[in-house]
């Protein structure tokens, strides 16, 4: 006879099955290979920002849970601040500073991811847009620089699954 307080054990692991399940989800969502075209990256102020941006979030992988959140979102503010928030698109601004700061709040993995996730589909949308006008709106980023952010993006992803 199964007693009451025997599934208790059970709803903790499958909590933990779903959660690690979510983060799983969310990695193949929003992974990616950081700065899959490098050389390109460099030819451009963004470019530049970048590279320094991925230079720093290498100094970031000797933290672990929220200190490397801390961290990686003290990263991508210096990178807003490095382009210059005057070339960030308004569109743009706002929820990448937004997600920033939910990853910065962030106490656990899934949280963390959620927030990159949010500023990557930000910066996915706005690319997709760069490529189809050629531009982005109200704005001087193109489709090069966008695609340098979003590699920063990844490579935050990647820090985050392998030491969060």
């Amino acid at each position: 006879m199964r007693g009451h307080a025997s599934g208790i054990p059970h709803r903790s692991l499958s909590r933990l099955a779903i959660c690690v399940g979510v983060s799983g989800l969310l990695a193949l969502l929003i992974g990616g290979a950081p700065f899959e075209s490098r050389e390109a990256m460099a030819l451009t102020p963004v470019g530049t920002a970048a590279h320094n941006a991925d230079a720093e979030l290498n100094k970031c992988g000797s933290n672990t849970g929220t200190a490397l959140y801390g961290c990686v979102a003290n990263v991508l503010n210096n990178l807003c601040y490095q382009i210059g928030r005057s070339a960030i698109p308004p569109g743009i601004k706002q929820p990448f500073d937004g997600a920033v700061s939910r990853l910065r709040r962030a106490v656990d993995k899934v949280q963390a991811l959620s927030a990159l996730a949010q500023a990557r589909a930000v910066i996915s949308g706005a690319l997709q847009q760069a490529r189809s006008i050629g531009h982005v709106e109200g704005g001087t980023a193109d489709a090069q620089d966008l695609a340098a952010i979003s590699a920063v993006l990844g490579h935050a992803v990647q820090l985050i699954q392998s030491k969060g």
